[in-house]
């Protein structure tokens, strides 16, 4: 699975676009304007991946050019061997990317994105990929639009694990940030769920039953190779690693009880942090990996707490004023949130914890169950699975929602590359 493709000469930029946007209006969308590149076959299909992947991101939008005057503009452009930035600026375009593309067997795209209003050029990248690679390369200029505009990371780069089957038989699966290319990592007859990445993004681990009860894990993506991680007495699940890629925490029964966990990877004391007779689940580590964050019935039903990693007092952090049953934390990567579920009203909806203010909000209110947040690399943006059969992506701040992976493949249990 290792990554193929490279990014070489950065071309120095005029200045850089600073538009105040407004968080959550959508009146205050950033207009765009992205022309098929010009070159190569795969032209069409990289522009068509920018497009696409600043469309889902929640903050972009299309400026209202039609498609023929847009290739009409871009044609003349190339004739003339100079942008028309008036023409471009008049038809509402914030923002124009124009791209090149060479080569076969190996891709060269060259990339600009000006801002037409003032003629200025925000920045210009060269990247090259093998030709199989070259929607990656679309995901890659995404990325580094939003970094330049918003100051941001961008995500559309990164993958996603995620878990597809029935109740009969369920497996990890990889794909791209839009659904795109996805490959099964494991091929078992069994279920298989709980998936994680290592920071080191070429192993995972998971939760299987191969061995007829519930051990953890690890898979070497390159190689193929899987071998035991965790596999104490009775169940072993929900296993994930810290950010240093060093420790697993984990929640293990061995005792009677589903108890929280912490274990040194590469050998050594384990440490137990709950010790009381409520089941614990779905551990998710703090970015500096001094907490743990966790969901426990310790007060008859399931709350979010967080506790030290080397164990102390929990502290609950959602209320029965929000719901009565929460669960799922998701610490997102700037350690400023944790997104969880809680079902209110009949039904399942994601709702984000923020450290600053000490509120909940809601952020989902569809009839259906939402359930499995996933932040992405952004702190932003979150994959989460509805109705237990489709994947969602959403926008936190403009509560904008577009489908990653659609419904009739029974896919859950999102999980973004960090």
């Amino acid at each position: 699975m290792a990554c193929l493709l490279v990014l070489c000469t950065v071309m120095a930029g005029a200045e850089t676009l600073v538009i105040d946007t407004i968080r959550g209006k959508a009146s205050r969308d950033i207009r765009f304007a992205i022309p098929d590149f010009s070159g190569g076959s795969q032209g069409g299909t990289i522009a068509g991946v920018v497009r696409e992947d600043l469309l889902r991101h929640g903050a972009f939008v299309q400026a209202p050019i039609a498609p023929g005057d847009l290739q009409l503009l871009d044609r003349a452009d190339i004739q003339k061997g100079q942008i028309h930035f008036k023409n471009w600026a008049n038809l509402q375009a914030q923002l124009l990317g124009k791209g090149s593309v060479s080569g076969s067997g190996t891709l060269t795209v060259e990339f600009a994105l000006y801002t037409p209003e003032s003629g200025a050029r925000v920045f210009g990248k060269r990247y090259n990929a093998p030709g199989s690679q070259a929607r990656r390369i679309g995901h890659l200029i995404a990325d580094d639009i939003i970094a330049a505009i918003l100051k941001e990371k961008g995500f559309f780069s990164s993958r996603l694990l995620f878990v597809k089957g029935d109740y009969t038989s369920k497996n990890v699966y990889i794909c791209d940030s839009d659904g795109r290319d996805q490959k099964a990592l494991t091929r078992g007859t069994s279920i298989t769920v709980f998936p994680d990445w290592f920071p080191n993004k070429k192993d995972i681990l998971f939760t299987s039953f191969y061995e007829g009860r519930p051990i953890i894990y690890k898979l070497d993506m390159q190689s193929a190779k899987t071998q035991r991680l965790l596999a104490m007495p009775g169940m072993n699940t929900s296993g994930a690693v810290s950010p240093d890629g060093r420790k697993l925490t984990a929640i293990i029964d061995k005792d009677g009880h589903p108890e929280l966990y912490v274990f040194d990877i590469g050998g050594g004391p384990r440490t137990r942090l709950t010790r009381d007779r409520a089941a614990e689940s779905s551990p998710t580590w703090s970015p500096d990996g001094r907490q743990i964050a966790y969901a426990s019935d310790a007060g008859g039903l399931p709350q979010i707490y967080i506790i030290s990693a080397s164990g102390g007092t929990p502290r609950q952090i959602s209320s029965g004023s929000i719901s009565k049953y929460c669960t799922s934390p998701a610490w997102s990567p700037d350690g400023k949130k944790i997104a969880f579920v809680a079902k209110r009203g009949g039904n399942f909806d994601l709702f984000m914890y923020d450290f600053d203010s000490r509120q909940t909000v809601q952020l989902t209110t569809d009839s259906s169950n939402d359930e499995n947040p996933s932040w992405a690399r952004d702190s932003r943006h979150l994959a989460f699975c509805r109705a237990s059969r489709r994947i969602i992506l959403l926008d936190t701040e403009t509560g904008k929602e577009s489908t990653m992976i659609a419904e009739g493949q029974n896919c859950t249990q999102p999980v973004w590359e960090p």
